[in-house]
C-alpha cells in the first residue's frame, strides 16, 4: 500500500482538497482522486483521513520521526558534552542541546551521572585596591564614633540604588556554573567607573 513518503507535498495538498470535496469520505475520495489524476500514484482511501487528521493534530502531512523513541547517546557525544562542559561551566543546558543535537533532558542526565550540579553566581560589589583601606579607615571610625555616642548610628543616611548600564541586565536565575562542589563564584557588578544611571533611596533613624 503507497504510504505518505510516496508522495509530494503538492500531491498530498490535492489529496486534502479531494478529501474535503468529498465530504470527507475516504472511498469517495480514492476515486474522485483517481478520476481527476489518472496519471499519478494512486493512494490508499486510508491515506486522506490519516493526512487529514494529522495535518489538523501537528501542522504537517509527514508524522514526526522516532516519535516516543528516546535517542541513544553515542560515547562521542557523550564525551563531547562533558568538554563543552569542562572548557564553559557556565554554559546552559539549553545552548548544549543547539550546539551538540542531544537533547535537553539527555544532557541533564549526562551532567547528573557525572554529579555535576548547577551552581549560581553570588553578586558581590566590585573594588579596585584603593577602596580597602577607605572601608577600613571608614569601619574604624564608625566604631569609635559610637562608643563615644551610643545613638551614633541613627544619624547615619543609610542610601540604595538601583543601577542601569549599557552593559545589559545579569539574570542570576539562570545563569549558573556546573561543577562537582560548590565553587562559590562572584560575579562583580555596580562597576563604578563606567557610563550608568542611578536611582536611591535614602533611610536615616530606622
Amino acid at each position: 500500500m503507497p504510504r505518505h513518503n510516496n508522495f509530494s507535498n503538492s500531491e498530498m495538498r490535492d489529496m486534502i482538497c479531494v478529501f474535503a470535496q468529498a465530504n470527507f469520505n475516504g472511498h469517495a475520495a480514492a476515486r474522485r482522486y483517481e478520476h481527476m489524476y489518472p496519471n499519478r500514484l494512486q493512494p490508499n482511501y486510508k491515506l486522506f483521513r490519516n493526512l487529514y487528521n494529522r495535518l489538523g493534530e501537528s501542522g504537517s502531512f509527514r508524522p514526526k520521526s522516532n516519535h516516543g523513541t528516546p535517542k541513544s547517546i553515542t560515547v562521542d557525544e557523550e564525551e563531547e558534552i562533558l568538554i563543552r562542559v569542562s572548557e564553559n561551566s557556565g554554559m546552559s543546558t539549553r545552548r548544549l542541546s543547539a550546539a551538540t543535537g542531544v537533547s535537553q533532558s539527555s544532557i541533564c542526565r549526562i551532567l547528573k551521572k557525572e554529579m555535576l550540579h548547577p551552581y549560581h553566581y553570588t553578586p558581590v560589589q566590585q573594588l579596585l585596591p584603593q577602596d580597602l583601606p577607605a572601608r577600613l579607615q571608614f569601619a574604624q571610625f564608625v566604631q569609635n564614633m559610637q562608643m563615644e555616642n551610643p545613638d551614633f548610628l541613627n544619624r547615619i543616611l543609610f542610601t540604595d540604588e538601583a543601577t542601569f548600564t549599557r552593559r545589559g541586565v545579569f539574570n542570576w536565575k539562570n545563569n549558573h556554573l556546573w561543577d562537582s562542589e560548590n565553587p562559590h563564584a562572584v560575579k562583580e557588578k555596580h562597576f563604578q567607573h563606567e557610563f550608568k544611571v542611578n536611582i536611591w533611596c535614602g533611610l536615616i533613624s530606622g
